[in-house]
């Protein structure tokens, strides 16, 4: 995948730097180089990069739902319906995605977790 260092970050963010961006924004594990351009960046350029995130995510989507064959589609509106029926408001799901720890949290975001500090 391509990359953008921070000293090629522009004030007018072109097209294709605005998806490689919100490529490297989208990566599970966060990179260096993300960490660096998003220090950067502005707020209106934050807003412009999680906009294009947003449709790279709706197009991905879109392509896989026009892919699905008829019994694809009518097997997901089955699980759907199931998980709906089995809902219950005042369960609690967890914080899936979460850091679980404070080298997590770091990893994942470059600072440690306020009040924590290592030794």
């Amino acid at each position: 995948m391509k990359r953008i260092k921070p000293n090629e970050i522009s004030e007018n963010l072109s097209e294709e730097q605005l998806e490689t961006l919100a490529k490297m924004a989208n990566e599970i594990t966060v990179s260096n180089d993300w960490i660096e351009c998003s220090k950067k960046l502005n707020e209106r350029q934050k807003c412009l990069i999680y906009n294009k995130r947003r449709e790279l995510r709706d197009e991905k989507e879109k392509k896989r739902s026009m892919e699905m064959t008829k019994e694809q589609r009518a097997e997901e509106d089955k699980k759907w319906q199931l998980w709906y029926s089995n809902i219950d408001a005042d369960s609690f799901y967890g914080n899936m995605g979460q850091p679980e720890t404070p080298e997590e949290f770091r990893r994942r975001y470059g600072v440690w977790p306020s009040g924590y500090e290592e030794e």
